[in-house]
């Protein structure tokens, strides 16, 4: 686990599992106002995806999250955590539950916020995506199972693609 502060208290964070996959390209869509880009550098190079529990419960969590975890990656060489440059990115997974309800009762569903490069990013578009689920279930809708996108200056997060079910990465686990 990893500890980040919270006020006056030390939270831990769990870290459910670290793998390592190879990098599939990227597309860029704000390049041009009608197009997206496909770009192959980095296609084959190794990444290492890090994925915690769901233990923060606001956007300052996710970015003392962030933060930590960054200088944990720059302090033992593993990548120098530049954000803004690819080094890093993040995905965050948002669900609210009702304000004032039993902190035991499971989250709601969750969407999926893809390819984050700021921390300013992630806590915006954790604010943006949380307050559009308040709005969604407070006037009677559901929450869709869903990855959605986030662009700089933005006010609210975008729909990218629906989600069936969970998904199943069938990891492989190393025998050594």
């Amino acid at each position: 686990s990893i500890e980040i502060e919270d006020g006056d208290t030390t939270k831990r964070i769990g870290v459910e599992r670290i793998h390592v996959e190879q990098d599939a390209g990227k597309l860029m869509h704000d390049q041009h106002p009608t197009r997206s880009y496909v770009d192959l550098n980095r296609s084959g190079v190794a990444l290492m995806e890090i994925v915690s529990r769901p233990d923060m419960r606001s956007p300052a969590d996710a970015g003392a999250y962030l933060t930590k975890l960054r200088s944990i990656l720059r302090y033992v060489g593993s990548c120098d955590g530049n954000m803004d440059q690819g080094s890093m990115r993040a995905d965050v997974n948002v669900s609210v539950r009702r304000s004032g309800g039993d902190p035991a009762a499971p989250l709601g569903q969750r969407t999926e916020i893809k390819n984050l490069s700021s921390f300013k990013a992630v806590e915006d578009a954790i604010i943006a995506e949380r307050d559009r689920q308040i709005a969604v279930l407070e006037s009677g809708g559901v929450i869709e199972g869903e990855t959605r996108g986030w662009s700089i200056g933005s006010t609210e997060t975008r729909r990218l693609r629906g989600k069936e079910g969970e998904v199943d990465y069938r990891y492989m686990p190393d025998p050594d």
